[in-house]
């Protein structure tokens, strides 16, 4: 049953978000798809995070994060933040703030949130972000997952 799961889930297309969190020195990037709004009053959002990942132990510290709506030309970035190297490499390229939490300054969007709640639940966390303050550039040209490529 996992592996005709896994077969559906890869018909769907996603967008394709790098997750920040911390400052330089302590901060924490991952490349997420398993983002959905979950209210609108109060806005909040629900993203989904492995436990094991380095990003889970940052949330928990540091109580912010930023989802970074990358655009179609960002997809070096997604899979500099997806691959084997992580803390301060995952920073190498892009256009990074210095502020808390760290951002993407040139994603096409950027959603501010402080932690509401964490609920872990087998492998992974389901993480309840409190938006509150949003980056929009105008653009309609996400970097979109599907079937194991970006589109």
């Amino acid at each position: 049953m996992q592996e005709e799961f896994l077969q559906i889930l890869r018909t769907l297309k996603q967008n394709v978000y790098i997750m920040t969190s911390g400052v330089k020195g302590d901060r924490c990037a991952v490349t997420v798809s398993s983002v959905t709004s979950l209210s609108l009053e109060p806005p909040m959002i629900i993203v989904c995070i492995n436990k094991n990942a380095s990003m889970h132990e940052n949330l928990e510290k540091n109580k912010k994060f930023c989802l970074n709506l990358l655009n179609s030309t960002q997809k070096d970035l997604a899979n500099l933040c997806s691959g084997e190297d992580e803390g301060e490499k995952r920073f190498s390229r892009g256009e990074w703030s210095q502020t808390e939490p760290v951002y993407l300054t040139n994603a096409q969007s950027n959603i501010f949130c402080s932690i509401d709640e964490i609920y872990p639940f087998n492998s992974h966390s389901l993480v309840i972000g409190k938006i509150y303050d949003l980056k929009h550039s105008g653009e309609k040209d996400p970097l979109i997952y599907q079937d194991g490529e970006y589109e």
